[in-house]
């Protein structure tokens, strides 16, 4: 017989494309985000599983950011969010990144001639 004061674990993290859910625990938890620069809540927001997240990886880099957001029918935003939080760091969008490098050195060189 199950207890019906038993409350639902509040550690129980969804993925984002499939909906399949699992429980994890707070440390697990807290410590993703802490890796990943945010708070818990934003980090589980972003929760892909790993079966979903190779899968997405796949299409991401066979046809583009672009293509993976029509196909899974969302901004380009939340697909970059689901590869940042859930890659392990080994998967980076590489044209974008050298973009925001260039254009971030533009801007710290500009500051210095300005000082």
């Amino acid at each position: 017989m199950k207890n019906k004061n038993r409350k639902r674990s509040p550690n129980r993290i969804t993925c984002q494309i499939t909906g399949a859910e699992r429980m994890s625990n707070a440390t697990y938890i807290a410590d993703k985000a802490t890796k990943a620069g945010t708070t818990p809540a934003v980090w589980c927001s972003f929760y892909v599983s790993k079966d979903a997240y190779k899968e997405l990886r796949v299409v991401v880099e066979g046809n583009g950011i672009d293509f993976a957001a029509e196909q899974y029918k969302v901004d380009r935003g939340r697909i970059k969010k689901w590869m940042r939080f859930n890659g392990r760091g080994r998967y980076t969008l590489p044209a974008e990144n050298i973009v925001a490098q260039e254009e971030t050195e533009t801007v710290v060189e500009e500051l210095a001639e300005a000082v």
